[in-house]
């Protein structure tokens, strides 16, 4: 019965032994490299690209042209219209004049800056820049 136990402590200590991961001292020379720290790393960004914007111009609707017209169909069917004044987005154009909706889907995810009557256009840039 002495021996069962001294096999098992035996093979219990053996397998602990193997488990351990090796430390300095008992790795071989061939294996022992100098640890030397990292030389660190210069980091250059890039500048990071305009981000999308367009100032436009709000231009009203023609709601009531379109209630004279069409009665109270042409309030339900009336939309807003914005000028174009300036933007970075592609497919757009300074000058350009869409409804509300169109300006939406053509200018998905971009920031939009919509200016009324006689507001000055300089503090909309540096809201844009922003």
């Amino acid at each position: 019965m002495k021996n069962v136990i001294v096999v098992i402590i035996v093979m219990l200590s053996l397998t602990a032994l193997a488990q351990q991961p090796a430390t300095p001292q008992e790795q071989t020379p061939a294996t022992l490299q100098p640890q030397t720290p990292a030389a660190p790393q210069p980091q250059t960004q890039a500048p990071a690209p305009p981000k999308a914007c367009a100032i436009v111009e709000h231009e009203g609707g023609h709601a009531l042209r379109n209630i004279m017209l069409l009665g109270v169909v042409g309030a339900v069917i009336s939309k807003e219209r914005y000028k174009v004044i300036e933007t970075n987005i592609a497919g757009l154009k300074p000058g350009e004049k869409m409804h509300g909706d169109e300006l939406q889907a053509r200018t998905q995810g971009a920031k939009i800056i919509v200016l009324r009557k006689h507001e000055d256009l300089a503090e909309a840039r540096e809201d844009c820049n922003k």
